[in-house]
């Protein structure tokens, strides 16, 4: 056959927008802890180490805490596991992984694996960062070139084995691989770290990162204290009003200061106007977030941040008026034993008096001083948001039955967690968009819409509300009612996302005018948002303006160099543009971070059958198929290659298969016709 090769898929991708959680203002005010002026959102926060010179003792202490050792760099010094790892396969996707150890540096492994088992890629990260003391776990993080974190797909599981240790997939990706893909958003690591200040819209990246949590984590910020306490260093009260101590707040407020990091829900969500590191000790977290949890969750379920309330179900805690989190835990120092806590127990119940209340010798025995109260009453279970792991169990209670862990999100109802939430139909229907977006679920996500379309009925003043309304309409396919809600919270409050799902509502919709000054609009308040400008550079394409989509695409790639989109996009503008060589590249680049990108695969291995490297060409459009069965373009394009090197059974097998997932598929014919007629 003389006919020449066609690119069968040279069409660009887009980066769908991402459904953030901010939301509305608090139904009742806010009731802070006035006395304490670094509540206050201008005072500034200084870092753990500006505390050391006058609490050095408190300090030296608390390096020994897990808290303080939640967030380091991953060095040969402080490495605990066991190197190399077995290969761990993600079934679902094909993936296989492995951590490695090259000398002083951590490295962890992904391959995509044939049919035979055998590596078809190969991609390589290092682990940069440790995230987690090793109490239950340590999980790593690895940074791309312009500092953008990312999590990534193996854990060390300390208690596994027996205690003796062992990797495996890091929490959720057995469900959903998310790959080298995890980006780390700042909320996520203003619960795992210390305050660190974040690139906006940028999530991964962060213009300062703490190591460790801080002082300020659970004192609020520094700077007004250190300034007052330097100038004199004796307050002129009892209680220091520069700096919050928790011992001196009321009962709620004291555990909000806990709960901010441990206290469970499926989905949690800002109040309008809040951001990651806005709550601050002193102020209620219900005005900072809402919460919602399974509507139907089983008591005896126990998760990872469950810890405030399953305590707070205890009789311990309803009976005692001075309980809190700290009778228990000391938040300046390690746990020296398990029986530190028994002693707590012992300070309540005499030990005496409960042996008198045991029917049988045997209880009386297993009530003795030198038994562990918290084996019986506080057992460990494993909980199934953090596999491999056991956490003990603050429902202090004797224990009948199993206890189970509980899964990370709900297919079910809600229940908002906080009473300020109940009937406010607007939180509950943003917690439904959020849970359909977390679970992939379109029904829970239209049940959420539905919710919400009725609740703001014309409403204006709920921003991020308008938001996740549009923002579901648009992931349902209804992209025309998508656009009132998206062009209300445009108005309210303009940020990236809201412009960018404005856009892309406009694309769908035809009204091409309005597009590019939304997008531009939000690259001038983000210009690192490489997701965005990968959508100015496809809308750009398909307008004919190569050179200025070209442009786009090349700065998305400097912004984001592991963004397998903006690659694949690049390439294929460059084919059309007939730069051969730079689009081999850009789409070689494609799939060796997106190693099943089966567009991505067959239009390099047309590429490269165009420029002579028939060998390549032989490799590559097989596995388009193989990534993708169904990809019409990918069966067509293989045809044309097997007729041109003279494999004509190949090539009509996959002609046919191409005309059987799409009729219309044009080079399918034309192979086909060629092949009748030779």
């Amino acid at each position: 056959m003389t006919d020449r090769l066609q690119l069968g898929a040279l069409c660009a991708s887009v980066v769908l927008l991402l459904a953030l959680a901010a939301c509305f203002s608090p139904r009742e005010a806010e009731v802070s802890d006035s006395r304490f002026l670094n509540l206050a959102p201008a005072v500034a926060y200084v870092g753990a180490a500006a505390c050391e010179s006058c609490h050095s003792e408190i300090y030296a202490s608390y390096q020994g805490h897990g808290m303080a050792q939640s967030f380091y760099p991953m060095e040969a010094a402080r490495a605990v596991e066991a190197f190399p790892s077995p290969l761990i396969t993600h079934e679902a996707s094909g993936y296989a992984y492995r951590a490695i150890r090259e000398g002083d540096q951590f490295l962890q492994e992904e391959f995509r694996l044939g049919a035979d088992g055998q590596p078809l890629s190969r991609q390589v990260r290092t682990m940069d960062y440790v995230v987690g003391s090793g109490t239950a776990a340590r999980t790593y993080l690895t940074q791309d070139s312009t500092g953008r974190l990312y999590e990534l797909p193996l854990t060390w599981y300390t208690q596994a084995n027996e205690g003796a240790g062992g990797w495996a997939f890091s929490p959720g990706y057995e469900v959903h691989n998310g790959r080298f893909d995890r980006t780390i958003p700042e909320r996520c690591m203003s619960c795992h770290n210390g305050v660190s200040e974040a690139e906006p819209f940028t999530d991964g990246r962060f213009t300062s990162l703490a190591e460790g949590i801080g002082c300020e984590s659970c004192h609020g910020p520094g700077a007004l204290h250190v300034e007052a306490r330097t100038e004199d260093p004796e307050p002129a009260d009892s209680v220091d009003a520069t700096i919050v101590n928790p011992k001196w707040l009321d009962l709620d407020l004291r555990l909000d200061v806990c709960q901010q990091c441990h206290l469970s829900a499926d989905v949690s969500i800002l109040r309008e106007g809040e951001t990651a590191t806005s709550y601050r000790p002193g102020r209620p977290l219900a005005a900072h977030r809402a919460l919602f949890a399974p509507a139907d969750a089983d008591p005896n379920e126990v998760s990872v941040i469950s810890h405030a309330e399953r305590m707070m179900a205890s009789a311990c805690f309803q009976e005692s008026a001075a309980m809190d989190c700290v009778t228990c835990h000391n938040p300046h120092a390690a746990v020296p034993s398990v029986e530190t806590f028994s002693e707590t127990c012992r300070s309540c119940h005499d030990t005496s008096a409960l042996q008198a209340r045991m029917p049988t010798e045997a209880l009386r025995q297993q009530h003795a001083v030198d038994q562990t109260c918290v084996s019986c009453h506080m057992p460990k279970v494993e909980a199934t948001d953090a596999p491999h792991a056991s956490f003990t169990d603050h429902l202090i209670r004797v224990v009948d039955g199993e206890i189970e862990g509980v899964a990370a999100a709900s297919e079910g109802g809600l229940r908002p967690v906080f009473p300020e939430d109940e009937g406010n139909a607007v939180a509950e229907g943003m917690a439904y968009v959020i849970l359909g977006r977390q679970n992939g679920s379109r029904e829970t996500m239209s049940r959420g819409a539905r919710q919400l379309a009725a609740a703001l009925d014309g409403r204006a003043e709920a921003g991020e509300a308008q938001y996740l309304l549009g923002f579901a309409r648009l992931q349902l396919g209804q992209a025309r009612e998508a656009l009132e809600p998206l062009q209300r919270a445009v108005e309210i409050g303009a940020n990236p996302e809201r412009l960018n799902a404005l856009a892309q509502a406009y694309e769908q919709t035809g009204q091409a005018a309005e597009v590019e000054a939304l997008y531009r609009r939000a690259l001038e308040m983000q210009p690192g948002a490489a997701r965005i400008r990968v959508n100015l550079g496809r809308f750009l394409d398909a307008q004919g303006r190569t050179a200025e989509a070209l442009a786009a695409y090349r700065q998305a790639v400097a912004d984001e160099p592991w963004n397998a989109t903006a690659h694949y996009n690049l390439g294929t503008a460059y084919a059309r543009e007939g730069d051969l060589q730079r689009a081999i590249e850009a789409l070689d680049r494609t799939v060796q971070l997106e190693p099943a990108h089966a567009d991505a695969l067959t239009n390099l291995g047309v590429l490269l059958a165009q420029a002579g490297d028939l060998e390549a060409a032989s490799v590559y459009l097989p596995q388009a198929v193989l990534a993708d069965p169904q990809n019409a373009n990918a069966h067509a394009n293989l045809a044309l290659f097997f007729a041109n090197v003279g494999r004509l059974n190949e090539a009509a097998t996959h002609a046919q298969i191409a005309l059987q997932i799409d009729p219309q598929q044009q080079t399918a014919r034309q192979v086909l016709v060629a092949i009748s007629g030779s």
